[in-house]
């Protein structure tokens, strides 16, 4: 390692403390002491660190200047590479299902049943037809009813719904 030479100085009890080689010491004291009004001169404690002494010290091997990295030249831009047209893949599609077929509901078949009949259906009589009970044909009927699929000509009677009549406007002049 290098030996470190420095300069101490204690203010309180005005001690100045050298360390180093015995050059650095001489020359640093001069000076301080030639700095100082009124110093006395006295022979300062010369501190040295001791240190084992080697037979041949070896040189160390140099060190390299450091280089600064030199941020490299700008490049110039490169021309965009032509854009290739880009081939459209096939599409695999599956084949179209058939349309699946319609299940004919209980409500299809009552209505159907009721339109069909020019004058309307009764109640027993889509009871006997379909072979539902009462209480289905009832909420079917009304569903419909609801839906405007069919109308009640009367009490348990029903019919397909009709075309709304237009009513003839009286005109007053």
């Amino acid at each position: 390692m290098a030996e470190r030479s420095r300069v101490r100085f204690n203010p309180v009890a005005k001690e100045i403390e050298v360390e180093g080689s015995e050059l650095f010491v001489k020359t640093t004291l001069d000076r301080l002491l030639a700095m100082i009004p009124g110093a006395v001169k006295e022979k300062a404690k010369v501190k040295r660190a001791t240190k084992a002494v080697k037979a041949a010290p070896e040189k160390k091997a140099e060190r390299k200047p450091t280089v600064k990295k030199v941020s490299p030249a700008p490049k110039a831009p490169k021309a965009p590479k032509a854009v290739k047209p880009t081939i459209a893949k096939k599409v695999k599609r599956a084949g179209k299902k058939a349309p699946a077929e319609k299940r004919v509901t209980n409500i299809d078949t009552v209505v159907s049943l009721i339109q069909g009949a020019p004058e309307g259906i009764s109640t027993a009589e889509l009871k006997a037809k379909t072979g539902f009970a009462e209480r289905q044909i009832w909420s079917i009927v009304n569903r419909a009813t609801k839906q405007g699929k069919i109308r009640t000509v009367k009490r348990g009677l029903y019919g397909g719904a009709a075309a709304p009549e237009t009513k003839p406007e009286e005109k007053t002049e």
